[in-house]
């Protein structure tokens, strides 16, 4: 079995806390097994951004007509879709790594 970068961390905590070999070794197993890329490349990670920012324009003028016509809850619902598309695409346009954090943390 391959030690990963991750299985490294786990074992040794706080990379703040290590010593000068912890660092050595983690370089080494970086350079002998790099993680693997990301599911999508920077520029699929913008298009993704900005698709989620169409998204929450189009999610907000919904809200605003649902609220327009006294229809608050709905409107509410679909605020927070449209908060929910620009976080989306705040996190999608630092990176995939950042994208999948936020997914994994709702």
């Amino acid at each position: 079995m391959t030690l990963t970068l991750d299985q490294f961390r786990e074992t040794h905590g706080d990379p703040a806390t290590w010593c000068a070999a912890d660092i050595d070794s983690y370089t080494v197993i970086g350079e002998i097994a790099p993680p693997a890329p990301p599911l999508h490349s920077h520029a699929e990670m913008q298009a993704i951004a900005d698709d989620h920012l169409r998204s929450a324009v189009q999610q907000k003028q919904v809200a605003s007509r649902l609220a327009a016509d006294g229809h608050d809850t709905a409107a509410g619902i679909w605020g927070r879709g449209a908060q929910e598309s620009r976080q989306l695409s705040v996190a999608a346009r630092l990176g995939y790594p950042n994208y999948e954090a936020v997914l994994n943390g709702w």
